[in-house]
């Protein structure tokens, strides 16, 4: 077996907390760029703000499938050690 292949453990609160904080906050600030360039109107404004909106789904479904993962090997990890 690759070592690629073989199960990871879960990651440690102590790094994934933060990552989420800080993915957290970059949807925040997303979101005021997107209604800040809505605003502002345009064509500049237009495409800064589907940029934004891009950045916005993209953050939030990795945030979302990565929180899901490591639920899911925390779930494991704890039924194997039962």
């Amino acid at each position: 077996m690759s070592v690629a292949a073989e199960p990871h453990p879960p990651r440690r609160l102590w790094i994934t907390v933060p990552l989420y904080a800080v993915l957290l906050a970059v949807v925040g600030i997303d979101v005021w760029a997107f209604f800040f360039w809505v605003g502002v109107g345009g064509s500049l404004g237009a495409a800064v703000a589907g940029a934004a909106a891009l950045v916005i789904v993209l953050a939030t479904v990795l945030l979302a499938t990565d929180a899901r993962r490591q639920w899911l090997l925390q779930r494991d990890s704890a039924d194997a050690n039962v």
